[in-house]
């Protein structure tokens, strides 16, 4: 489900963010930067000539730096005895300036593909570390006999699975049939990622049956030898070293999850290796207690990622500070009168965005076509938008298009 959000009129005192401020389920215009220009109000900062030059004006038109709080200011506040959230509100309003007048992409094309060299590495890396450990845990499990130890396994294998499904998601990802998939196949990848989650719940639940069977009935004693021990000391080190490796790519969503699965490993393992061993040493309906708990926290997990992973599917809104940026792009680009309606919504982990311009009436066809293909232009450069949708209008006074009722 998209969200409508349109950025509400501007007050003319002000140039603060409240200028491209987004609300929900509204649809109002926003003036464009000729409009504002004119409306300046004296209680605002004076600023010399120097300061309202022709390149100050072409990169901060709505004059936002002017709001910036400084770290003195803040103090001074603080002296004053303003909240905490008031100081972070001023704070948070500070980075979303800085991002809203900073560069539309700052990743460079250079620095993009070390990334997803990086990316690539963390992919192939996981898979080949994944067959090491699982064969290290199955060894650990056969020769114990622990159930926490088989549980361990058993996620070790499912790791597995899931960079296997990810390298085939990445690999349909790229490969475009543009007669069948006119939109691409991005999406590919959050189906896969939604796929091994139904897969990872489904053994998280089997692990909790075989488990309560074995503590009822009581049949459980592990021997857990120094062997398997090592063995399973051995994959924990493994995956430490490669959950810090995919932190680093983290804004990546194939590496945000396997970031997630090696962290989850680490819980898992470490758990099922001091389960195991309390089992074998103490008290043998340690064992199967402790495969039910490193399940439990297997299903929770990845019943959270399927959730979050269907609602990007689906079309979930863009967050407010997102909208408040293409609004703000939208607003002041060139030839711009008023903003009517903006969205934004996820089609899998990318972005769509949609935008209703207002222009002159009596412009020229060619005229409003390069201006509104420019625009889209600039918010596809913008980082995770797949597509830009510009529509241009020439009033404000209509209902927001596209609203179909139900």
């Amino acid at each position: 489900m998209s969200v409508t959000v349109t950025a509400t009129s501007i007050e003319p005192q002000y140039v603060q963010l409240q200028q491209v401020s987004l609300r929900r389920g509204h649809s109002s215009a926003v003036e464009g930067p000729q409009q504002l220009l004119q409306h300046r109000h004296s209680s605002q900062r004076r600023l010399n000539d120097d300061e309202v030059g022709a390149n100050s004006l072409a990169l901060d038109p709505l004059f936002l730096n002017t709001s910036k709080k400084s770290e003195d200011e803040l103090l001074d506040l603080k002296r004053q005895g303003s909240s905490k959230k008031v100081r972070d509100f001023y704070r948070q309003q500070n980075e979303l300036i800085d991002e809203m007048l900073g560069p539309l992409n700052p990743m460079d094309e250079e620095e993009e593909e070390r990334q997803l060299l990086k990316l690539k590495i963390a992919v192939y890396g996981s898979v080949l570390a994944n067959v090491l450990l699982f064969a290290l845990q199955l060894a650990a499990a056969i020769t114990s006999g622990s159930l926490s130890i088989f549980a361990t396994m058993a996620d070790a294998f499912m790791d597995l699975l899931s960079s296997v499904v990810l390298m085939w998601a990445a690999r349909q990802a790229a490969k475009p049939n543009l007669n069948k998939y006119p939109a691409g196949k991005a999406r590919m990848e959050t189906a896969g990622i939604i796929v091994f989650a139904c897969l990872m719940s489904c053994v998280a639940i089997f692990l909790v049956i075989e488990s309560a069977q074995k503590l009822i009935s009581n049949s459980q004693e592990p021997d857990l030898t120094p062997m398997a021990i090592g063995m399973v000391a051995t994959a924990l080190g493994v995956k430490l070293l490669l959950y810090f490796y995919c932190v680093t790519l983290s804004h990546y969503a194939s590496a945000s999850v396997l970031a997630q699965d090696h962290r989850n490993d680490l819980l898992v393992n470490s758990v099922g290796l001091t389960t195991g061993i309390i089992g074998s040493r103490l008290a043998g309906w340690v064992d199967p207690v402790g495969c039910i708990l490193i399940a439990v926290f297997i299903l929770q997990s990845w019943v959270r990622t399927m959730i979050e992973n269907v609602q990007l599917i689906v079309g979930k809104s863009a967050d407010v500070n997102f909208l408040q940026r293409v609004t703000y792009i939208a607003l002041t680009h060139p030839g711009v009168v008023q903003v009517d309606t903006c969205r934004s919504y996820y089609a899998g982990n990318n972005l769509f965005v949609e935008v209703d311009i207002v222009l002159p009436p009596d412009m020229k066809l060619k005229d409003s076509h390069d201006i509104g293909e420019a625009l889209q232009v600039k918010l596809e450069s913008l980082p995770n938008v797949e597509r830009a949708f510009v529509h241009a209008d020439y009033e404000t006074s209509h209902k927001p298009e596209h609203q179909k009722s139900k």
